[in-house]
């Protein structure tokens, strides 16, 4: 019949025409723990009218005059710095004490929140210690467990600008023991963003300077846990040593007393926020070249499964040995 379509290609013109498309809203509220700020709205090119039908919506709830939750989104801890984070403006960053806690650093108070963002923007939050800055360079912000947060380097500067020496000390060294920082990361930091006049500059400066490039800091828990197992298991290893072939490479968490092995022990929570991939694949890459085997753990099968460690430790012993 004259013009009729065969169910089959009504079917086909109907999946050719069906195009799945994921929420942007919902998606951006996913990354954000179930939070999202009416700016951000804005910023998906929402109209001022459908920005009012999303936050008006049973689908969503008020947290503050900015910011909507998703309903049935469990309260956490990481809920309210995201609310608190956004409240405060576009771009706000966690930091201080509260960024020094979630970097690891227990004996820091969590609240009040505190929070950096630069002078662009006039809103102000009831729900955080508000810290304006002329710059936060994209280069020492990072994300943490989904929350925007400003860098271990950073954190250390804002330590010694808001503490008395020794306790800033004390919590670097322990930022330095977790491998969160290291001498060149602060100098390179330092170089970059270290103006005059900084709160914090000339004490870290002077920090570093006490230090030398040859300071070893405290053995953290995973490395006294590390050298534990390997010291049980008869395996020689040593802490924090310099390698490299004709070039100084860097500094390696661990290395056999006799053979070409070098262990890296990496954080499964602050690898990837810490990881400038490029810069890790080059320097493995180096290290093998210099004729290294490089094994790679995380602490977490460190203190799951130490037997799988000890395994490929033995594996990669007994290939040297062989070779």
């Amino acid at each position: 019949m004259s013009g009729a379509r065969s169910p089959l290609s009504v079917g086909a013109a109907h999946i050719h025409h069906r195009v799945v498309t994921r929420d942007p809203v919902l998606n951006l509220a996913e990354r954000q723990h179930g939070a999202i700020s009416l700016g951000q709205l804005r910023e998906l090119d929402l109209s001022r009218d459908a920005t009012r039908r999303v936050a008006r919506s049973g689908d969503w709830e008020r947290a503050t005059d900015e910011v909507i939750v998703r309903r049935g989104t469990p309260r956490s801890v990481e809920l309210e710095l995201m609310v608190a984070t956004l409240d405060s403006g576009p771009a706000s960053v966690l930091s201080h004490h509260t960024a020094a806690r979630r970097w690891g650093l227990t004996g820091c108070p969590l609240r009040p929140i505190q929070v950096i963002r630069e002078s662009r923007s006039s809103r102000r939050s009831s729900l955080t210690d508000l810290h304006i800055v002329r710059c936060v360079p994209d280069s020492w912000v990072t994300h943490l467990d989904l929350l925007p947060i400003v860098r271990p380097e950073l954190v250390a500067m804002q330590l010694f600008g808001s503490n008395r020496p020794a306790t800033a000390e004390r919590w670097v060294d322990r930022l330095w023991s977790f491998r969160l920082l290291s001498g060149p990361s602060i100098l390179r930091f330092l170089d970059e963003h270290g103006a005059r006049g900084r709160n914090g500059v000339a004490a870290l400066r002077e920090y570093v300077a006490e230090r030398g490039p040859d300071y070893i800091p405290p053995a953290s828990g995973v490395e006294a846990r590390f050298m534990q197992l390997v010291g049980d298991e008869c395996i020689g290893m040593r802490r924090q040593v310099d390698s490299g072939g004709v070039e100084w490479t860097g500094r390696v968490d661990f290395r056999h007393v006799s053979l070409p092995l070098i262990v890296e022990i990496q954080s499964e929570r602050y690898h990837t926020a810490l990881c400038d991939r490029v810069a890790d694949d080059q320097r493995r890459a180096q290290l093998v070249a210099d004729g290294f085997t490089v094994v790679e753990i995380t602490d977490t099968l460190l203190f799951s499964d130490p037997r799988e460690v000890i395994a490929r430790l033995r594996a990669a012993i007994a290939i040297l040995r062989n070779a």
